[in-house]
């Protein structure tokens, strides 16, 4: 009976017959490899067999133990495997021979990972090291495919059997932290920098301008009915959706704000369906959710943005910071979970949709929001026009429109028009200190916009504050703003028999002495004018 491996050996001569043959092969050496590299040999089987040949032999031809681990290279398969598993595949007899035999081989990792094949396509392996890149010094890497940032946890678990050797591998790709950009305007060095934009999806319809742009004429019908009408608003509006995509990449200093207590006047049909299109995966619809997150993952690699809704009553203050930064901001911060944050160059626009009447507060000198307050409600018609055209390439339309509008004396810096609908939310947002500090300047207060002590301004102010339910400041407060916006000195002044006192004054541009009399009588006068003028007002306090 043919013996063909140590199992059938042990069971039929004994274990000293397997010895023997042991040794045997261990004082003749190494055998020739007259073979050709592809024809290796057959790998043992489940009961220890190895086919024709000495098993031990072409063990020793086939595996490498690797310096330091306690894994076994097969350079048959070209694959790492586990003591534990080799033992099971081997026999224990014919493992343990090979693990003693003075001509076993040895590996580094380099080395296995030097014997791999070439072609990416058919080695798992080498197909991670062409997909991934090591980000230094981050725990993160690139995903080619993906075209996104992942942790190296999820790696690992993504290629459990192969992520040792990847991170070993020579030829492992690794990438400086800062050269990871997301640059639509596409100036970045491609030698040295991995892009994250990879062009805008949507393809214009170049036939458009030809056919005069009738596929999207409900869309731009549907914007000119969110404008009023009002042809200087649709054409500014026009002219800041176009200028980012004639100018792929380019950071507005502006935003938009449409708002109105009038539900389903077709906001979010345009801005948050045509638009969105136009954008693909550069765009997104986000909430106050999103804004209050501590986590800013949602605003990488963006260029168009609309926030719906996205301030509550109590955080209408609180996150005005943060939207200013994300409409004049160069850089952002990202901030992922289980992934290292980075910085991100900002080529987000933004449009801000709302129901209310005051959606954030806006101070009087801001020049960051065109703010439009759509009068009607969407009809029947054009909404069923519209669907149809964004069924029907209206948005590649749309889209052409846009790269062949004149932009005109347009720039990123342009200022946006001072509407009504922009000046009523200023005036819904003033606090009470600035609206009384107006109706003073402007003479509609019951007190003379004339040098007078800051006390009996403050008097005024209180009563001004009873009348049209406002809360009032404290005095030092008050004193403290207006002394930024108007001349704050203290004086003496001489007021009839009271003799001369010392007081602190506003003292109004534009007020000077008289040329003749002192100082103290022309403070003294004032004093009594605006005391007398406001009697009725200080009563009430």
């Amino acid at each position: 009976m043919a013996l063909t491996d140590f199992n059938d050996l042990h069971k039929a001569q004994g274990l000293e017959a397997v010895r023997q043959q042991v040794m045997a092969a261990i004082e003749a050496g190494p055998a020739s490899n007259d073979s050709s590299p592809d024809e290796s040999p057959l790998a043992p089987s489940d009961s220890g067999g190895a086919g024709e040949g000495d098993p031990l032999q072409k063990a020793l031809q086939r595996y490498a133990l690797i310096h330091g681990e306690t894994k076994v290279y097969d350079s048959h398969q070209q694959k790492v495997y586990k003591q534990a598993g080799m033992k099971a595949t081997m026999g224990n007899e014919l493992f343990n021979a090979w693990m003693k035999h003075p001509n076993r081989r040895t590996m580094t990792w380099v080395e296995v990972n030097g014997q791999q094949q070439k072609d990416a396509s058919n080695d798992p392996l080498l197909r991670m090291i062409e997909r991934f890149v090591y980000i230094y010094p981050t725990k993160n890497a690139w995903d080619k495919h993906r075209h996104d940032v992942v942790p190296l946890e999820a790696l690992k678990a993504y290629m459990p059997n192969d992520y040792t050797r990847w991170m070993e591998h020579p030829r492992r790709k690794v990438i400086d932290q800062d050269n990871i950009v997301f640059d639509p305007t596409q100036q970045a060095d491609t030698e040295t920098t991995i892009n994250t934009f990879t062009g805008i999806p949507l393809v214009p319809d170049e036939m458009a301008k030809a056919e005069k742009y009738q596929k999207c004429k409900g869309i731009f019908d549907l914007l000119c009915h969110l404008c009023n009408h009002d042809e200087e608003t649709t054409d500014w509006v026009v002219r800041w959706l176009a200028y980012p995509l004639q100018n792929v990449g380019a950071k507005l200093d502006t935003a938009l704000l449409f708002h109105s207590d009038v539900h389903g006047s077709g906001k979010s049909l345009f801005f948050g369906e045509v638009m969105r299109m136009i954008y693909g995966r550069y765009a997104a619809i986000l909430g106050q959710h999103q804004l209050e997150s501590q986590y800013t993952d949602w605003r990488s690699r963006l260029l168009y943005a609309v926030f719906e809704e996205v301030l509550s009553r109590s955080e209408k203050h609180n996150q005005m910071g943060t939207i200013k930064h994300m409409i004049t901001g160069q850089t952002q911060r990202i901030e992922r979970k289980f992934v290292s944050g980075w910085e991100e160059a900002n080529h987000m626009n933004g449009v801000f949709l709302s129901n209310e009447i005051q959606p954030f507060p806006l101070e009087p000198s801001d020049r960051r929001f065109l703010v439009v307050w759509p009068k009607g409600t969407l009809s029947t018609d054009l909404q069923n026009k519209v669907s149809f055209e964004l069924a029907n390439g209206g948005p590649a339309a749309f889209y052409q429109l846009l790269l062949d509008y004149p932009l005109g004396d347009f720039s990123p810096h342009t200022k946006p028009l001072d509407t009504i609908a922009r000046q009523r939310v200023i005036e819904f947002s003033l606090p009470n200190f600035e609206v009384f500090f107006r109706e003073w300047k402007d003479g509609e207060a019951d007190a003379p916009f004339a040098p007078c002590l800051t006390r009996d301004l403050y008097h005024v102010y209180q009563a001004w504050c009873k009348k049209t339910g406002n809360r009032a400041l404290s005095e030092t407060k008050l004193i403290t703003i207006y002394a930024s916006k108007i001349y704050k000195t203290r004086k003496f002044y001489r007021l009839g028999e009271v003799g001369q006192k010392l007081g602190t004054f506003f003292i109004p541009d534009g007020c000077a002495k008289p040329e003749k009399g002192t100082e103290m009588d022309w403070l003294g006068e004032c004093v009594k004018e605006f005391r007398n003028r406001t009697q009725g007002s200080m009563d009430d306090v």
